[in-house]
């Protein structure tokens, strides 16, 4: 362990971290869900990030407020994973973690901060005026706030009049959970019918909010319980998990009868009502279904999470926004008629899951540098959580340097190295040994959108250097015809165009006779 993971300080705002031992009965003893299992999801998943610094520096809030040593500690980071605070009655969470804002210098990162607003617009909140502090206090102490959604964005920008660049929409933290790798499930693909058939065998993972009651959707939901004997329901609330440990009821406001409300509910007496405390395990035990659906943005990204296709049942702003931003698949429930079918919004939910995964690489990317860009030591972080096509340079990521392509920057090829500017500069790699395993000299790039079968295509590159002749290759062999080579103000401009012939690919290259150059952009768009 380096000197900076030994000693790097940081306070988070959590009750417990993923490398504590204990049982959910004592998570729901305690209640250090903080209400709702689905806040550990995307606390955990920033943490996954940070995993390898020491833990004994490590402090939570909780700790910090209640023990005045703590408060005297210097500390490095002050990393707060957030949700749905911008709204009603969230008064006593703005002023106390504005409380502690004003008790340490750390830099701070706050990320996923999203609100609940009306679907006609925004409205004065009572606590209007501790939003702002808290918003005021934290641009003082950082550079960038991530935001989970549009309308958080424009709420903060447009409604109360913040400045634009200090707002980043970055989504939910929790969607990174499992790193820049995804669960892609083997039966799934586009294009093609090949998806489980809907039986009496089909498991289907159902999350709902009980107090976000509606008859409308709660009906369907109870439909979908009734009439598929596999599908379980994934509970989150604390007092459902007191329901579920212990048979305590609900509240008689939380309590109705479509709902899993007490121990005389046909789907708790079948064993059907579920709660796990744990993320890991929850994500694990998601694996075994087969469809995931229900009004819970946190319940439908753990499925998305275990491989599953999901339909999440959008209730509000909050959950609409954060689906609309992660391309998950989503309907209101005022869509919802007697005649929807499980499946018909299984075989929807397949098909929008390419939209999900499509922009995967896009929202990691702008995730990590939205980290750097708050002037995170890179060097900190878990390494293994980091693609490769992403590469510090002077506290920055060269996936910000392109996020304006339509590329990304795969694995980069041993045969270069890189050199992070205005542009990207392709350099030789005088360590690099020709005949080593795994030692190629050409460089790939992955595609933001699929390139589909049978469609055609203009790339377009702009760049410096001396191999004048190098061609593009694509990822399945199609022939690729060089259109145009012209010298343009800012660079050389290289025109090529291809036909997908043999399948739909999301990966170009530049051919092995380019050695070095400074590129400073790839442009993809599709042509008649």
């Amino acid at each position: 362990m380096t000197d900076k993971l030994k000693n790097t300080r940081i306070l988070v705002h959590t009750a417990i971290f993923p490398w504590n031992n204990y049982t959910d009965k004592e998570v729901i003893d305690m209640d250090w869900l903080s209400g709702n299992s689905g806040n550990q999801l995307f606390r955990w998943a920033m943490l996954n990030l940070f995993k390898k610094n020491s833990h004994k520096n490590f402090v939570t809030t909780w700790d910090f407020t209640h023990n005045l040593e703590l408060q005297k500690l210097n500390y490095d980071y002050f990393i707060l994973p957030m949700s749905n605070t911008l709204r009603e009655g969230s008064e006593n969470e703005l002023k106390y973690l504005t409380d502690i804002l004003n008790k340490t210098d750390a830099k701070v990162l706050v990320a996923g901060l999203g609100g609940m607003f009306s679907r006609d617009g925004f409205y004065k909140f009572s606590n209007e005026k501790f939003i702002k502090k808290f918003i005021e206090t934290v641009m003082e102490k950082t550079n960038v706030i991530g935001l989970r959604d549009n309308y958080s964005y424009k709420y903060l920008t447009e409604y109360l009049g913040y400045p634009e660049e200090k707002f980043s929409i970055i989504g939910c933290p929790s969607v990174t959970y499992n790193g820049y790798s995804r669960e892609r499930p083997a039966y799934y693909k586009i294009h093609t019918d090949r998806y489980n058939l809907i039986d009496q065998e089909f498991k289907i993972a159902v999350n709902y909010i009980a107090g976000e009651y509606d008859y409308h959707w709660a009906s369907f939901i109870d439909k979908v319980l009734f009439e598929n004997q596999k599908a379980d329901i994934f509970l989150q609330d604390i007092d459902e998990a007191r329901l579920v440990e212990y048979g305590h009821s609900l509240v008689d406001e939380r309590r109705h009868d479509l709902l899993v409300g007490d121990n005389q509910h046909f789907a708790y007496v079948e064993g059907r009502a579920k709660f796990i405390a744990d993320p890991n395990r929850w994500i694990s035990e998601l694996k075994d279904y087969k469809f995931s659906l229900g009004t819970r943005i946190h319940g439908a990204i753990a499925a998305a999470l275990a491989g599953l296709p999901v339909m999440i049942i959008a209730t509000d702003s909050n959950t609409a926004g954060l689906a609309e931003y992660h391309h998950l698949p989503y309907i209101w429930d005022y869509e919802l008629t007697e005649k929807t079918s499980v499946e018909e919004l299984y075989y929807r939910a397949c098909f929008e899951m390419q939209a999900y995964y499509d922009f995967f690489d896009e929202s990691y990317d702008k995730y990590i540098n939205f980290i750097a860009q708050n002037e995170i030591d890179l060097d900190i972080l878990n390494k293994s959580l980091i693609p490769k096509r992403l590469f510090n340079y002077n506290n920055s990521v060269v996936g910000n340097l392109i996020s304006s392509w339509d590329v990304y920057l795969d694995e980069l090829s041993p045969y270069f190295e890189l050199q992070a500017g205005e542009s990207i500069e392709f350099k030789k790699n005088k360590k690099a040994r020709k005949g080593s395993k795994n030692f190629w000299t050409w460089q790939n790039f992955r595609t933001k959108s699929l390139l589909q079968l049978n469609h055609k295509y203009r790339v377009t590159v702009l760049w410096e250097g001396k191999n004048k002749e190098f061609m593009l290759t694509a990822q399945d062999g199609s022939e690729v015809v060089k259109i145009s080579d012209e010298i343009k103000e800012n660079g050389q401009e290289v025109v090529f165009e291809l036909e997908i012939k043999n399948d739909d690919i999301d990966h170009i290259g530049f051919s092995e006779n380019f050695k070095t150059g400074r590129v400073h952009h790839i442009g993809i768009e599709e042509i008649d």
